[in-house]
């Protein structure tokens, strides 16, 4: 009787290792002819890889008695190690390209790079240069968490040299645009990857730096990178101009601005840090000459401007404000416009509309608004949290002294103190500056 049991047990163990044997090669050769579906040229219909694959395997009728050494298995080790690579944080992957020359060569794909940056980039982080006006006479880089857990890093510059002047622009795919003064009158345009600290030197534009507000992304089309760097210092259209960098152009380009949008008046780059880019398009505000403000679009493909269309509510204030901030911004997703306003000696307004249906004005939505708090020069939204409250960086009385909070309770992590600050949000990545001159 025992014996009949045990036999019993041993042929039930051998079938569940048999069944397990037969899934396990069931799912190899579903992922093989996947990747075979995904690597084939468009033109080929799904039965005809399937039937080419078919073709090439030892068995072409009975696939459940393939033995397991005939499965092309290169391949398939090299995409597992890929899968588990890329959820692995940017530190660990600095370490581990010392572990093969295999392990390098998948890091270093930029297949690889892009994949992992799409895989980590809902882990948002804060990225901040600042000098404290008391203490220090130089700027400090640091991150910090946007998970509410206190986490403010320091990080190694880009340069060897301490600057006494840094401003961050803006930020892609991980790449951070900034510039660095390392004296007095002397500013270098730097392309960054604050987390792997590599970093080029880019070729300056035609005006100075602060004269610019800068957006950098992707281009599918041309298959690499384009910085915009749009000069809003000007009075009018005439004055505006607008420069674009990329790989098939490592030389600053001009690219003619339309002549009926002027600069409508604001702080420092009519309340824009950095261009908001949506749709395939870089966003900013504009104005025309007959007074109604716009958000002008320039499409990263073809160049292409366009507006998308504000309210009159929007933007129109009483004249007796004693200071008016206008700006857009991407959050989520959505198009947003954001103003700040002061009567003298009194207390401001924040609002931030947000557009629901990108291009249809009647979308606009007034998403927040903030009253009592003193924002005598500007409020601008930098990220929103799961529960749709919104980070701000808002400045006191002088540029110089700011801090950021949110709209609805402080944000603790960087107490308020008189600094000089300027930031992105950013996730960390592997993509080296060099994939916009190569």
């Amino acid at each position: 009787m025992t014996m009949t049991m045990k036999c019993t047990c041993s042929h039930r163990r051998q079938a569940h290792v048999n069944l397990a044997r037969t899934k396990a090669k069931k799912s190899i050769l579903k992922r093989i002819k996947a990747n075979l579906l995904k690597f084939s040229n468009g033109d080929e219909k799904e039965e005809e890889a399937i039937k080419k694959f078919n073709l090439k395997s030892p068995s072409n009728h009975n696939t459940h008695h393939i033995e397991i050494h005939q499965v092309p298995t290169i391949h398939l080790e090299d995409e597992i190690m890929m899968d588990i690579l890329r959820r692995l944080p940017i530190q660990s992957l600095i370490r581990f390209k010392c572990v093969s020359k295999l392990w390098k060569s998948l890091m270093d794909d930029p297949y690889f790079k892009r994949t992992h940056y799409i895989h980590n980039r809902d882990n948002q982080k804060l990225l901040f240069a600042e000098r404290l006006l008391d203490k220090d006479e130089t700027y400090n880089f640091y991150t910090n968490s946007l998970s509410m857990v206190e986490d403010k890093q320091k990080l190694d510059g880009p340069t060897s040299c301490n600057p006494v002047d840094a401003i961050i622009f803006c930020s892609c795919d991980g790449l951070v645009l900034i510039r660095v003064c390392s004296r007095k009158f002397y500013e270098e345009l730097l392309l960054w990857n604050p987390s792997t600290r590599e970093s080029i030197l880019l070729p300056h534009p035609e005006f100075p730096l602060l004269n610019y507000v800068f957006g950098m992304e992707y281009d599918a089309t041309s298959e690499g990178y384009k910085i915009v760097a749009v000069n809003l210092n000007g009075r009018n259209s005439i004055d505006i101009s607008v420069e674009c960098l990329s790989r098939k152009s490592p030389c600053w380009r001009k690219i003619g601005y339309p002549t009926d949008i002027e600069r409508p008046q604001g702080f420092r780059d009519c309340g824009t840090d950095n261009l908001a880019f949506l749709h395939g398009a870089f966003h900013w505000l504009g104005k025309s000459p007959s007074g109604y403000h716009t958000t002008v679009s320039l499409t990263i493909s073809n160049e292409v401007y366009g507006e998308v269309p504000l309210l009159k509510q929007m933007y129109y204030l009483c004249p007796l404000y004693f200071f008016v901030d206008h700006g857009v911004s991407v959050l989520r997703g959505m198009l947003c416009f954001y103003s700040a306003y002061n009567l003298i000696e009194s207390t401001g307004t924040f609002k931030l509309w947000i557009m629901k249906e990108y291009g249809v004005r009647e979308s606009w939505t007034n998403f927040i608004k903030i009253k009592g708090i003193d924002l005598f020069l500007s409020a601008r939204p930098l990220y929103m949290f799961a529960d749709c409250q919104v980070l701000l960086h808002f400045r006191r009385f002088t540029y110089f002294s700011s801090n950021f909070t949110t709209s609805a309770r402080p944000f603790d992590l960087c107490p308020e103190c008189d600094t000089a600050k300027s930031e992105v949000v950013f996730a960390e990545s592997f993509i080296s500056p060099t994939s916009l001159t190569y």
